[in-house]
């Protein structure tokens, strides 16, 4: 933290790297350590427990995709809203099949020919 920092400018609520941020070395080790697996890495929990600290500490700005999820998403959700930010148009469809079998018994009657039945 700097000299002469404002109350302000160190407990307000705020999008860019607080000047308190502290290093919690095991999950700031953690974190990274995540990050050289090559794996998707989701930071989640509730909020202002630092999950946007911990990200603008150790990544740049062009290194991560962000996006605020709801808790009624499912992974479907997650994976769409990804796409999306990084520039995919996504639509979705849905379609249904029936399948089965059925017999048809159909009859006619001519008058003073007879009748005649069929099925298939």
């Amino acid at each position: 933290m700097q000299q002469g920092s404002t109350i302000s400018s160190v407990f307000k609520t705020s999008r860019d790297l607080p000047e308190n941020y502290v290093i919690r070395k095991d999950i700031d080790d953690k974190f990274i350590d995540a990050l050289t697996q090559e794996t998707h890495v989701v930071i989640y929990g509730s909020s202002k427990q630092g999950k946007t600290s911990l990200r603008k500490k150790n990544l740049l700005q062009n290194d991560y995709i962000d996006i605020t999820c709801s808790n009624n998403w499912r992974l479907e959700d997650i994976h769409v809203a990804i796409l999306k930010k990084i520039g995919y148009q996504v639509s979705t469809s849905q379609s249904k099949t029936l399948k089965g079998t059925a017999k048809v018994k159909i009859g006619i009657n001519i008058p003073f020919i007879g009748k005649c039945q069929g099925s298939w």
